[in-house]
Formats: structure tokens, C-alpha cells, sequence
């Protein structure tokens, strides 16, 4: 039995069988946010590191 659902076999699903269906997109343009800030973020950080030691 498949876990959470009353479904003891795949060949008894029909259609989608996954949650996150439909929101992959806000998942990928909120990963993209994160590594773009990430990114911002550390070459913000190495400059001023730079301009520390001259």
C-alpha cells in the first residue's frame, strides 16, 4: 500500500500522482532568486575583503 492513500497497486492510479504538480515553475525561479543572491552576496563580501587588505 503506497503511503497515504488507500491505492495498493500503480496500475489503479490514473492521471497525476504527485502533489507539486503545476508549481515546479515557482520553485525554479525561487531556486534562481536564492543563487543569484547568493552570488550578489559573496562578491559583495570578497570586495570589501579585497579593499581591507590594501
Amino acid at each position: 500500500m503506497l503511503i497515504g492513500t488507500n491505492i495498493t497497486d500503480w496500475s489503479a492510479v490514473e492521471g497525476t500522482y504527485y502533489a507539486g504538480v503545476g508549481s515546479e515553475g515557482i520553485w525554479l525561479a525561487i531556486s534562481i532568486v536564492l543563487c543569484i543572491g547568493a552570488l550578489v552576496l559573496g562578491a559583495r563580501h570578497e570586495k570589501a575583503a579585497y579593499r581591507k587588505v590594501k
